[in-house]
């Protein structure tokens, strides 16, 4: 089942880059957060040079999640459409917008593409914006990973990706190649679990002739088994062209997860790249999905082949 699949690749909507000054919006569409580690994201982005805006209510808790569906969508969908909003960051990740889907369904989006940026949770919005609206969207860090401990490498790389519109290459001494080769495709993807949440319902991931990027965290190495045979027996990685995985190293050892990888998925033809500085990892690169790219396993190397931005 590939879900209702509506884009076109061929003609991918690319948001504009942004300069000093622009509008940055701020979402929580899932978990609650730290205020403190919040407020220190948003003099982070200050100090970069724009302007950031967020609802009041983006302080709101239910139980797990940050306020009700409906305050939750209401502010998703008000960033959205907001034409002063440049580009679109989240408080955290966490758990709840798998369940705003069906909303987004009944919304008639009227917005040009803008830079939607996030991770772990966000992984469900990147996933239907790309399929559903075609547009290019990034996989990078939430505002607290922008004020609490942020090494020099994921703010260099957040920044390179929303203001750059050449081409981003990334090559990493530290990245193990699983399988050796080259392959070319769209680059696809996200944490691993939310992935797998999409598989079955009518915004399951498509992955065909692509190259797949998985991580995540607080998962043992049994159970990243058990998701990538799921994505195996609902033959998700038959026609995927090569597989870039982040670091899932989290209280273990990272060869548990990688002699996990290379067992599970043995006969896969394609090239493997695992331990790649993007996700829930220290380093957090951003990197732009829908666009196509070239991962060299081998040389450990990720090459966009076109600007994600306009």
């Amino acid at each position: 089942m590939e879900g209702k699949i509506l884009y076109d690749e061929t003609k991918m909507k690319k948001p504009h880059a942004l300069k000093l000054g622009d509008t940055i919006g701020i979402a929580a569409s899932s978990s609650p957060f730290d205020i403190v580690e919040f407020k220190k994201g948003v003099t982070a982005l200050e100090n970069m040079g724009f302007r950031v805006i967020y609802r009041q209510d983006i302080f709101d808790k239910k139980h797990y999640l940050a306020g009700n569906d409906k305050r939750r969508m209401s502010e998703l969908v008000e960033m959205l459409e907001n034409p002063e909003v440049k580009a679109l960051l989240f408080a955290r990740g966490g758990y709840g917008m798998m369940r705003l889907l069906p909303y987004l369904e009944e919304h008639r989006f009227s917005t040009p593409p803008k830079i939607i940026l996030g991770y772990s949770d966000v992984t469900t919005l990147l996933i239907y914006l790309y399929q559903r609206l075609d547009w290019v969207t990034f996989y990078g860090p939430v505002i607290r990973d922008l004020g609490v401990n942020t090494c020099e490498e994921t703010k260099k790389s957040f920044l390179q990706a929303i203001s750059q519109e050449n081409p981003l290459n990334f090559q990493y001494p530290e990245a193990i190649p699983l399988k050796p080769g080259q392959a070319e495709g769209p680059l696809v993807g996200g944490c691993l679990s939310l992935v797998i949440s999409s598989l079955g319902t009518p915004f399951e991931i498509n992955t065909k002739n692509k190259i797949l990027f998985l991580e995540d965290t607080n998962e043992k190495p049994y159970a990243v088994d058990r998701m990538l045979t799921q994505i195996l027996l609902a033959k998700k990685l038959k026609d995927v062209k090569g597989i870039v995985f982040g670091s899932f190293a989290n209280g273990n050892q990272p060869d548990h997860y990688q002699e996990t990888i290379e067992d599970v998925l043995h006969d896969f033809k394609g090239p493997i790249l695992f331990n790649f500085p993007a996700g829930h990892g220290k380093t957090k690169m951003t990197l732009p999905l829908g666009v196509p790219v070239r991962l060299d396993a081998t040389a450990k190397k990720l090459e966009f082949l076109e600007g994600a931005l306009t």
